[in-house]
C-alpha cells in the first residue's frame, strides 16, 4: 500500500487552484487547499504537509513570504513557488529560501516529476 502523500496548495486564482487540486487528487494526492495567505499560514501552524505548493502573488501578500514561513515551522518541508512569469529576482530569492521556482504554465509531467523528486529527497531517498 502506497503511503498518500499531503500537498498544500495555496493560490488565490481559484479557478487555477481548482484545477491543480482536481490534477493532484487525480494523481493520488491527498490535497488541502488554500485561496488565503492567512488560511494557509494558519494550517501550517497546525499541521506539516509533506510538501507545498504555493504561487508567489496572493493578493496583499507574496508566496515567497509564506515559503519563509513554512520552512521556519517546518524546515525539511519542500516548498514549489509557482509564477507566471520569469523574474530572476524572485527566483533567486525562491531559491535563496530552499523552494523550487516554476514557471506557469506548468507541464504535468514536469510538476510531477518535480514533486516526487522533492519527497523522495526530504525522505532521504534522492
Amino acid at each position: 500500500m502506497t503511503l498518500q502523500r499531503r500537498i498544500l496548495l495555496v493560490d488565490d486564482d481559484r479557478q487555477v487552484l481548482r484545477g491543480l487540486t482536481d490534477m493532484l487528487q487525480a494523481d493520488g494526492y491527498d490535497i488541502v487547499s488554500c485561496d488565503r495567505f492567512t488560511d494557509a499560514k494558519a494550517y501550517l501552524a497546525e499541521q506539516r504537509p509533506d510538501l507545498m505548493i504555493t504561487d508567489v502573488r496572493l493578493g496583499a501578500y507574496n508566496g515567497l513570504q509564506l515559503a519563509l514561513y513554512a520552512r521556519s515551522r517546518h524546515a525539511t518541508m519542500p516548498v514549489i513557488v509557482l509564477t507566471g512569469f520569469e523574474d530572476p529576482t524572485l527566483r533567486e530569492e525562491a531559491e535563496r529560501s530552499g523552494a523550487v521556482f516554476l514557471i506557469k504554465p506548468l507541464r504535468r509531467d514536469e510538476l510531477l516529476a518535480t514533486m516526487e523528486r522533492l519527497l523522495a529527497e526530504a525522505q532521504g531517498l534522492g
